[in-house]
C-alpha cells in the first residue's frame, strides 16, 4: 500500500510540467506540430501499458545499456515512475487544455492593462490554473493506482508490490485469498475516491474562481525559443511514448526465427481471434447500451429521464473502479451458486461490456446532446414509427460518432489485461493474457511478433469499421433525414 501511495504521488507531480506545456501548446500556440503532437498523444493513451513496458525492456536490454546507470534506474522505482507518467501525460494534456482554455481572452487583456511586470501576469495565471493543476494531479494519482500493465510487468520483475497486482496475486495463487484481495480493493477504491473527491472540490473552486463568459484567445505563432521547446517537447513525448518501444518491438520480432514458416504460432493465433471476437461483441454491446440510456434522457416523459440520469451516474461512477477490482468482484459474485459463469466467456463479456460501457456514454454524451427533443416529437405526430425514426433520422446523424465510439470501445477490450487475467476461461487466453505470459517467461521475440501482429490486426478491423459502417448505413449528410420529414408531412 505504500508503494502504490508514493509512486502514484511521484507520478502525479511530474505529470503537471510536461502536461501544462503541452495543453498550452495546442491551446494558446499555432505551429506546424500540433497535428502531430495531437495524434501522438492518442497513440500513447491508447497503447497498453505493458506493451510500452515491454518496448522499454527490450530496448534496455540492448548490450550498450545492459549494465549501464540508465538500467539501473529504469529496473527500479525510477523506471516504474517514468512509465507511470508516460501513461498520464495524455489525459493530464487535455486537461490542462481545458484550464488553459478557460482562461479566456478577457482575463488576459484586463491582467496586461492592470498588471505591469510580466512575472506578476505569469504568476496570476499560475493561481487560476492552480485548480486545473491540482485535478490534474488527483487524477494521474488515480490511474498510476489502478494501473495492472505496469505493476504486472516491471514491478513484478523488481520485486517491488504494488496493491492492484497483489489483488491478482490473491485470488490467482492457491490457496485464494479472498478476504485479503477485498480489503487490499477497498482500499484502493477508497484512495481513488479521496483524490477524485479532491478533485471536485478544486472543480468547485475553478468554477468560483472564474465566471462569466469567456472569448476563445487567439492562437499566437511561436517565438524561435518557443518553437525550439515546442519540437523537443513533440520529440521526446513520441519517443517516449510511440517510437521507443514500437521500434524496439519490431526490431526484436523480426530478429528472432519463425515458428513453423510463421510469425505467430497457433496458440497466439487464437489469443488473436479470441480477442477479436470479444471485443467485437463488447464494443456493439457497449455501444447499444449507451445509446439506449441517452437516448432515454431525450424522452419528454419524466419518468424515462429520471432513470436515464440515474442509469447515466451508476455507469460513470464505474469508472473509479479499477479493472481488477471489477474482475475481482465478478470472480467473487459468479464463483457459484444459481448464476455460475465464472470459467464461462460470457463473464467475460459482461465485464468487458459493464467496465467500458462508461467510456462509450461519455463518447457520445455530445452527439445525443446536440439532438433537439423536438425532432423525434415531430416525427411521432406524423406518424413514423420508431424503426422508422431509427432508420430515417437518428442513424444518419449519429452513425459516425456511433463508429468512432464502437472503435474506441474495441482497442481498448482488444488489449484489456486485468479482468482478462482474472476472468478467461482456461486453456483460452485472450491477447493480453498471453503476451504477459510471453514476457513473464523471457520469451521477448515471440512476444514482440504477437503483439505487432495484434496491433496491426487490429489497426485493420478498426479502419475497416469506420469506413464500412457508415458506408452501408448509407447517406450521413442529412439528406434521408429530410426526405423521411418531408414524406410524413404528405410532400
Amino acid at each position: 500500500m505504500w508503494n502504490t501511495v508514493r509512486l502514484s504521488i511521484e507520478a502525479g507531480f511530474l505529470v503537471v510540467p510536461p502536461g501544462l506545456l503541452i495543453g498550452f501548446l495546442l491551446e494558446r500556440r499555432r505551429w506546424l506540430g500540433r497535428g502531430f503532437l495531437s495524434v501522438t498523444l492518442w497513440a500513447v493513451f491508447l497503447m497498453p501499458s505493458y506493451l510500452l513496458t515491454s518496448g522499454w525492456q527490450i530496448l534496455v536490454a540492448m548490450p550498450v545499456l545492459a549494465d549501464s546507470h540508465i538500467s539501473r534506474l529504469f529496473y527500479g522505482e525510477a523506471g516504474i515512475v517514468f512509465l507511470l507518467t508516460i501513461k498520464g501525460l495524455a489525459f493530464s494534456a487535455m486537461s490542462a487544455r481545458t484550464g488553459w482554455h478557460v482562461l479566456g481572452e478577457d482575463l488576459e487583456a484586463a491582467s496586461r492593462m492592470h498588471v505591469r511586470t510580466a512575472w506578476r501576469r505569469w504568476w496570476l495565471i499560475a493561481r487560476l490554473l492552480f485548480p486545473i493543476v491540482g485535478s490534474m494531479m488527483m487524477v494521474q494519482m488515480v490511474a498510476a493506482s489502478q494501473d495492472f500493465g505496469v505493476a504486472a510487468t516491471l514491478g513484478a520483475q523488481v520485486h517491488l508490490p504494488l496493491v492492484s497486482y497483489v489483488i491478482y496475486q490473491n485470488l490467482s495463487t492457491i490457496p485464494v485469498d479472498f478476504s485479503r484481495a477485498a480489503l487490499l480493493s477497498l482500499f484502493l477504491v477508497c484512495l481513488a475516491l479521496l483524490a477524485l473527491g479532491a478533485q471536485a472540490m478544486l472543480g468547485r473552486s475553478q468554477a468560483a474562481t472564474i465566471g462569466g463568459r469567456q472569448h476563445r484567445p487567439v492562437a499566437l505563432s511561436c517565438r524561435p525559443v518557443m518553437l525550439a521547446l515546442a519540437w523537443l517537447l513533440t520529440g521526446s513525448v513520441f519517443l517516449a511514448g510511440v517510437g521507443a518501444p514500437q521500434v524496439a518491438l519490431a526490431v526484436e520480432g523480426m530478429s528472432g526465427p519463425a515458428v513453423h514458416g510463421s510469425l505467430v504460432d497457433a496458440g497466439s493465433w487464437r489469443a488473436i481471434s479470441l480477442s477479436l471476437r470479444y471485443g467485437f461483441v463488447s464494443a456493439v454491446a457497449a455501444v447499444l447500451l449507451a445509446a439506449i440510456i441517452l437516448g432515454g434522457r431525450m424522452r419528454s416523459g419524466k419518468g424515462g429521464a429520471v432513470l436515464a440520469r440515474l442509469l447515466l451516474w451508476l455507469t460513470s461512477a464505474n469508472m473509479a473502479v479499477p479493472g481488477v477490482i471489477l474482475g475481482a468482484s465478478y470472480l467473487i459474485a459468479f464463483n457459484g451458486g444459481m448464476l455460475a459463469l465464472y470459467g464461462t466467456p460470457m463473464l467475460l463479456l459482461l465485464a468487458y461490456t459493464a467496465s467500458h460501457l462508461p467510456v462509450a456514454l461519455r463518447f457520445l454524451d455530445a452527439p445525443f446532446a446536440s439532438l433537439h427533443r423536438g425532432l423525434g416529437e415531430a416525427a411521432r405526430v406524423h406518424g413514423l414509427s420508431l424503426s422508422e425514426r431509427l432508420e430515417g433520422i437518428y442513424l444518419p446523424l449519429l452513425i459516425r460518432p456511433l463508429s468512432w465510439a464502437w472503435a474506441m470501445v474495441f482497442i481498448t477490450v482488444f488489449f484489456e489485461l486485468p479482468l482478462s487475467e482474472i476472468l478467461y476461461p482456461a486453456g483460452t487466453p485472450p491477447l493480453a493474457v498471453r503476451l504477459l505470459s510471453l514476457g513473464i517467461s523471457q520469451h521477448y521475440e515471440a512476444q514482440a511478433r504477437v503483439a505487432l501482429v495484434g496491433m496491426v490486426t487490429c489497426l485493420a478491423v478498426t479502419c475497416l469499421g469506420l469506413v464500412l459502417v457508415p458506408f452501408l448505413a448509407g447517406p450521413t449528410d442529412g439528406t434521408d433525414t429530410t426526405f423521411k420529414a418531408d414524406k410524413a408531412n404528405g410532400r
